[in-house]
């Protein structure tokens, strides 16, 4: 079996800066990485919450909310009836408020419950096979190489590269930059186009009880595949995935798209904890994953169009298996972010999860708190647009001299939303320390916090769906 030997010191990667700031440009390197300690990985005398006890106190939690938004009812709808007909006011301030604020002080405490008991094998071992799928992409397939070569897992890695219909000097390349490297790869040629047809096919030739699945140009940290086994192994015995997390940095220069890239990618890494944590059909990323091969072959693997892994996740928990998310097993990929990235990705997952609905039906799901977080995500670019109209609606309103809704709006949802997007950043900044990273500071900070908030996200995700409906985005 080919497999890559152990780094040494020597021969590791290094990067143009040692400083640790990571910066989420491609025109920045990567600061020099090194391995996550092994005490990370240490057992912790923290008693574990279960999953129910976390959903029913989220649950709990915007139940009480909604409580304390009823009474600010009393005071804005009847504000509001010298202006518009009182039932037509209950639906702005639901729409506006009630709704907005539940959900959003759902994932804020949902958030700040999420604490993953820490893995209980520092150093694991397992036989574990890592696919690389490429179709035209010599150079980011030898970064995801060099990444690979500087991996401090014990166990046997064997790296399989998939390539899919290359038509340039893909396969040459990889195979100069592997021998250079000392890698033993091995190269699958899947005619089918489509990452899909790639996956499964990665699939089909693993010998190992484990598939790390990367998109090429994915950049690993050293400890990334260590971590996602580890992670695996502290899981209950019937999870059948772990999803790594995704560092964006933006293909585009500049001050504000660097700052766009980093907060997406907070955004992101918070989206799945809370999907791990209640067990969400959007938990997994397409850029690196750790799968049981057995399960993948048991559920027949991708499905067509499946890049986000929502499908073959959805397939999972029907079964009544887990899939989790491990924070610290990074990968850094170059994608081009804009402001309504986010948006986008939010409206792509909700289509995914109505379509995994209307094949199998939320009931296929096996537990309750997984049910209830594909419904909200189904409905999110739905709600985001109702909650849009409103806003302008409480706009006008205000205009004309009724700022009740507007009023209620500021101080009922927007707190609970500057709560959430700054429990999204700690957690983040967290668990980038654990892994010898840290993010640039300053005002741009500020900025990005202020991008990411509720009133700001709803209606790019609102645009975004229409434009969708019209044909204007893919």
């Amino acid at each position: 079996m080919a497999t890559v030997p152990l780094p040494d010191v020597a021969t590791a990667p290094e990067s143009a800066t040692e400083t640790g700031v990571f910066r989420s440009s491609a025109t920045f390197p990567l600061p020099r990485l090194q391995p996550v300690a092994d005490f990370v990985a240490l057992p912790t005398t923290k008693r574990y919450v279960s999953v129910q006890a976390k959903f029913a106190l989220a649950i709990g939690a915007a139940a009480l909310w909604l409580l304390a938004a009823v009474g600010g009812a009393w005071l804005a709808v009847p504000a509001m009836g010298a202006t518009v007909p009182l039932p037509v006011a209950a639906v702005l301030f639901l729409l506006l408020v009630a709704l907005p604020g539940m959900l959003t002080t759902f994932s804020l405490v949902g958030l700040l419950l999420d604490r993953p008991p820490t893995p209980s094998v520092a150093r694991p071992a397992l036989p574990v096979t890592v696919a690389i799928t490429a179709r035209n992409q010599p150079r980011s397939v030898v970064e995801t190489l060099e990444a690979l070569r500087a991996q401090d897992y014990d166990g046997a890695l064997t790296v399989l590269l998939v390539d899919n219909g290359s038509t340039d000097a893909t396969l040459d390349e990889a195979s100069r930059a592997a021998a250079r490297l000392g890698i033993a790869l091995r190269i699958v040629v899947e005619r089918k186009s489509g990452e899909a047809q790639a996956r499964n096919a990665a699939a089909a030739c693993t010998d190992t009880p484990l598939l790390v699945v990367v998109r090429a140009g994915a950049q690993l940290h050293p400890s990334a595949v260590r971590l996602l086994v580890a992670r695996l192994l502290r899981s209950p015995a019937d999870t059948a995935a772990v999803s790594a997390r995704a560092l964006v940095r933006n293909g585009r220069g500049g001050d504000l798209p660097e700052v766009v890239a980093y907060d997406y990618s907070v955004n992101v890494h918070a989206d799945q904890r809370m999907q791990g944590l209640f067990q969400g059909p959007l938990v997994a990323d397409g850029v690196c994953a750790l799968f049981r091969t057995d399960a993948v072959r048991a559920v027949g693997g991708w499905t067509r169009d499946d890049h986000d892994s929502v499908m073959i996740t959805w397939r999972f928990l029907e079964r009544g298996w887990r899939v989790f998310h491990e924070s610290l097993a990074v990968a850094f990929t170059v994608e081009r972010v804009t402001l309504g990235s986010w948006a986008a990705r939010r409206v792509r997952a909700a289509n995914a999860i109505v379509e995994g609905a209307r094949a199998k039906g939320l009931r296929s799901l096996h537990f309750p708190s997984n049910r209830f977080v594909a419904m909200t995500d189904a409905t999110g670019p739905l709600v985001d647009g109702c909650f849009t109209g409103a806003a302008l609606l409480s706009l006008a309103l205000a205009v004309m001299g009724t700022p009740a809704l507007l009023t209620a709006y500021v101080a009922l949802v927007l707190p609970v939303s500057v709560a959430a997007v700054t429990v999204s950043r700690r957690v983040s900044r967290h668990a980038l320390d654990d892994v010898g990273l840290r993010p640039a500071g300053g005002p741009r900070a500020w900025l990005g916090a202020a991008l990411s908030l509720h009133p700001v996200q709803a209606p790019l995700g609102a645009g975004h769906a229409l434009a969708q409906v019209f044909g204007r985005v893919d």
